[in-house]
């Protein structure tokens, strides 16, 4: 085996010129890690004795290496952990890092363990194989999320515990950390794997998976016109509220020509923001003063006679309490309830009403710290929790919280829709503004409206890496400037596949030309 390079930014120690210290770890390396090396099948050692991997930077800190072996053995000896569950929570960890010696070596010893080899190379690349247990699944989603966020959701948590009991929960958490350690030797230095057995793991913010998205203007506004929100028709029409002219505009469809002409359907006196359908063609708008006096309205809007070129006319049939702020974006979470995100009273307004969208009750939903905003620190305002959307297959409501830069979700209990656990972290660290969710793929697709970018997340927090996947934006372009909503095609076979989205050209965060028109985006995955 040729020993060029193998030391990564370190050169291979020569056994016969060890100091005392140095020496006595390399002859305990030999006798227990390089032989189990052998044994399970990976190269550990050159020709010459010089160790590799991790084993030939452990011996550069003589003082700290034996307690850290003396830590692998006690694990690896007093474990509740089967030695399959090992490997998979050593693969889960070695493929969030992207450490090729890590996966090369460990792969050798889960083939042994009784892995097979397509299990063993869905382990490598990140995913969580079919051929795994139930059990096995759950500890390598616990090791991944534990490696990759810094934390564990509090569902995981419960199944985790479930599945493996305190001590195996605690025996999982050493084992992660202990390869962390590892993963962070072979990275720190660059140490490579001898043979490339396995593709590094695509890291989310690459190019490797979804392609880019394709961008297409259907409709342009006049410059400086804030779209906040949007609906989609039956027949693949859009209506757009606009913040800055406090107006709701209808767009005819869009044929995929040339970029069609936006129609003001109302003029309102407060400032709209959410839009719903909440039976075919009757639709709830909220608008309030929202940097004013506060007070926030629905209007309800039937168009279920409405023919382009006619008058339309919401109707005023709700008053929030005093304590609302700013209710903005809206979600439909059953027939006769919707919820409300509230942007500066950080909380969020269940919305209960009758068929057509009469009665009106509301009352407060959830509030959390995740929601909150930070007055007057960030010009313009940003929003606290800014859009809700309900994801009806796994019974969460997901909600992004701009000025804390946090996407988060809540599990919803079907039978009374009201929360039925705390919410948990989905990813953080970037100014989420709206989003459209995807089931069938388990993804979503988020706007950035200050990074003017469209990310692409998992639905699972499990499987968010803590880095965000631009898919249009990143290079930036100037066809993207302020999105801010966006929401599926209503045409057969586009769900996931093709959506509207709004951008307001710069209104809030101008490009270095000033504000440029806004526009209605036709955007295809």
């Amino acid at each position: 085996m040729d020993a060029i390079n193998l030391g990564g930014r370190l050169p291979l120690l020569d056994p016969a010129s060890l100091p005392t210290e140095r020496k006595a770890v390399y002859d305990r390396l030999r006798a227990t890690m390089i032989r189990w090396a052998d044994q399970s099948g990976f190269e550990s050692m050159t020709e010459q004795g010089r160790l590799i991997g991790p084993f030939n930077p452990v011996m550069l800190s003589p003082g700290i290496a034996p307690a850290f072996l003396d830590l692998q053995d006690a694990e690896q000896a007093k474990t509740s952990l089967s030695e399959q569950t090992r490997q998979v929570v050593i693969l889960a960890v070695g493929a969030v890092w992207r450490a090729g010696y890590e996966l090369y070596a460990h792969a050798a010893v889960a083939h042994k363990a009784g892995l097979s080899d397509d299990v063993i190379q869905g382990l490598a690349a990140g995913a969580l194989p079919d051929g795994l247990s139930e059990q096995d699944k759950i500890a390598g989603r616990f090791a991944r999320q534990l490696a990759a966020q810094r934390r564990v959701d509090a569902e995981l948590y419960r199944a985790a515990e479930t599945a493996f009991g305190t001590q195996g929960l605690v025996d999982i958490t050493f084992l992660t950390g202990i390869y962390q350690l590892v993963c962070g030797l072979l990275n720190a230095f660059e140490i490579p794997a001898p043979a490339a057995t396995f593709p590094a793991p695509p890291r989310p913010d690459q190019d490797d998976g979804p392609r880019r998205a394709k961008l297409t203007t259907a409709a342009s506004f006049a410059p400086k016109s804030f779209l906040e929100n949007l609906v989609v028709r039956h027949d693949n029409s859009v209506l757009v509220t606009c913040v800055t002219t406090r107006e709701l505009f209808y767009v005819p469809p869009w044929s995929g020509a040339a970029p069609v002409e936006p129609i003001c359907l109302h003029r309102f006196e407060q400032l709209p923001t959410g839009v719903i359908e909440i039976e075919p063609d009757v639709f709830l708008i909220c608008a309030g003063n929202l940097y004013t006096t506060h007070e926030s309205f629905i209007y309800r809007l039937d168009l279920r006679a409405w023919e382009p070129g006619s008058a339309a006319s919401p109707e005023l049939v709700f008053r929030f309490p005093d304590t609302a702020r700013a209710p903005n974006g809206m979600c439909l979470l059953a027939p006769g309830t919707a919820l409300v995100a509230d942007c500066f009273a950080s909380l969020i307004w269940r919305v209960d009403f009758q068929p057509g969208g009469g009665g009106i009750q509301a009352r407060i939903w959830l509030g959390h710290e995740s929601m909150g905003y930070f007055p007057g620190k960030l010009k313009p305002e940003q929003p606290g929790v800014n859009a809700v959307r309900y994801a009806p297959r796994t019974n969460h409501l997901y909600y992004t919280s701009t000025a804390k830069k946090l996407l988060m979700r809540v599990p919803v209990a079907p039978d009374t829709l009201d929360p039925s656990g705390p919410p948990e972290l989905v990813v953080a660290g970037r100014m989420f503004d709206d989003f459209c969710i995807d089931e069938d793929a388990g993804v979503l697709y988020a706007t950035t409206h200050r990074q003017n970018t469209i990310d692409r997340v998992s639905m699972d927090p499990g499987d968010n890496s803590g880095f965000t996947q631009s898919v249009a934006g990143d290079p930036f372009t100037e066809a993207l400037i302020g999105p801010s909503s966006g929401a599926w095609s209503r045409r057969s076979g586009d769900y996931g596949k093709a959506a509207y989205f709004i951008c307001d050209g710069g209104t809030a965060s101008p490009a270095p030309g000033g504000p440029q028109p806004a526009k209605l985006l036709w955007v295809t995955f």
